[in-house]
């Protein structure tokens, strides 16, 4: 129940949300402030723009984005109105959280909003939050973390605020009620029925167990031991007693392996095209190597040199046409990886991204090699088959 007053108007932040703007409001990921236990989550990817980190319950954070805009909606919650605000004008500005029993009205067992107003913003029960620091991803962490406006709290503010509304009388009220003690509408008698009644007391304040928990793993290594771990946990139990978790890492990699595998699609189906037509021009080269060389293949064969011995130099011009032509383009293209490589790391700070294995190059060549050979089958077939007679006159 967050409150704000500006100019003598007041509002509940929560009215500000539309379906096209919605402010993003979350707990904080870490909680022992007195230890200075803070997450590496923040130290890593944040920079502390402006102010602190917070130290006691009462203190918020804001993020900005990573131009330093701030969206009007989260101006209004804070109480401003200009676009044109600085850090100085966010440090500091409060707003206030309001009890469930003196936010909520009770009349006849219906439980209704009270008027937002100055007796029910300056109530002396408020707990008034304070901006203490504006927080940004850092530059070289954008790729990891999205950056977007969010207001973050602490881990102690909402266990005082669930201590307080657990014993609300709206919360009390509602958990003796098979219908909505805000809404008056009765719950289905079912399981549906029982998850609304649960994540309505979830709303009104009422503590629970937690529906989900989030886990940041350091990295990859880190992330498969806690998967491994879970997997283990749930081999002999039953489905209900199972932990169902959703590997976000896994997911996206998924989806840009997919994502990847169509672009190699299309760059292979292209590359095979200018495979065919290199493959066309050695041919092509092959035989007016042939046609130029008539008389040398009559001596040749004059001399002794049979039909295959004939076609065999061909093939082995080929062969060596496509074993230095395989070996020139991984060559090129590994001096070619060092200052893609440097663009890439500027443009997403991951090292080593375009990378070429060791395996794949000599399977290229090899491929080089073939289709060379094939290419000249046809022009060292005709070289073999030249009459040495007709060759010897040619001049």
């Amino acid at each position: 129940n967050l409150i704000q007053n500006n100019n003598n108007d007041y509002y509940t932040i929560n009215s500000l949300n539309t379906d096209n703007n919605k402010l993003n409001i979350e707990c904080l990921p870490f909680n022992n402030f007195n230890d200075n236990n803070i997450s590496e989550l923040i130290t890593n990817y944040y920079d502390v723009l402006s102010g602190n980190l917070p130290s006691n319950k009462d203190e918020i954070l804001l993020e900005i984005d990573s131009s330093n805009h701030l969206d009007e909606i989260y101006l209004k919650a804070l109480g401003l109105d200009s676009n044109d605000v600085s850090f100085e004008d966010i440090i500091g500005k409060t707003m206030k959280v309001v009890f469930n029993n003196d936010y909520y009205q009770n009349k006849d067992k219906y439980f209704f909003v009270k008027d937002i107003n100055n007796q029910m913003y300056n109530n002396s029960n408020n707990l008034t939050l304070k901006v203490v620091g504006i927080i940004r991803v850092k530059k070289e962490k954008e790729n990891v973390i999205n950056s977007s406006n969010t207001i973050y709290y602490t881990h102690q503010l909402m266990n005082y605020i669930m201590n307080i509304n657990d014993k609300s009388d709206i919360v009390k009220s509602q958990e003796n009620s098979n219908y909505s003690v805000l809404t008056m509408q009765k719950f289905l008698d079912n399981s549906s029925g029982e998850r609304t009644k649960e994540n309505l007391l979830i709303y009104l304040g009422k503590k629970s167990n937690p529906i989900s928990i989030n886990l940041y793993p350091k990295n990859f290594e880190s992330k498969d031991l806690v998967t491994k771990y879970i997997d283990k946990y749930n081999n002999d139990k039953s489905e209900k007693d199972k932990i169902s978790y959703l590997d976000q890492a896994k997911v996206i990699t998924s989806i840009s392996g997919g994502i990847m595998s169509g672009i190699t699609t299309v760059l292979v189906a292209f590359s095979s095209i200018s495979l065919i037509v290199s493959s066309i021009m050695i041919g092509i080269i092959t035989y007016i190597s042939v046609l130029e060389r008539v008389r040398e293949i009559g001596i040749l064969r004059s001399i002794g040199a049979r039909k295959k011995d004939i076609k065999r130099v061909f093939s082995a011009e080929t062969f060596i046409i496509g074993f230095f032509s395989g070996l020139f383009g991984i060559l090129l293209s590994r001096i070619l990886l060092i200052p893609i490589n440097i663009i890439l790391k500027n443009i997403t700070s991951l090292d080593n991204v375009a990378i070429m294995n060791m395996s794949y190059s000599v399977i290229l060549i090899i491929i080089s090699i073939i289709l060379t050979l094939i290419s000249g089958l046809i022009p060292s077939k005709i070289a073999s088959n030249k009459n040495p007679v007709e060759a010897l006159r040619t001049n």
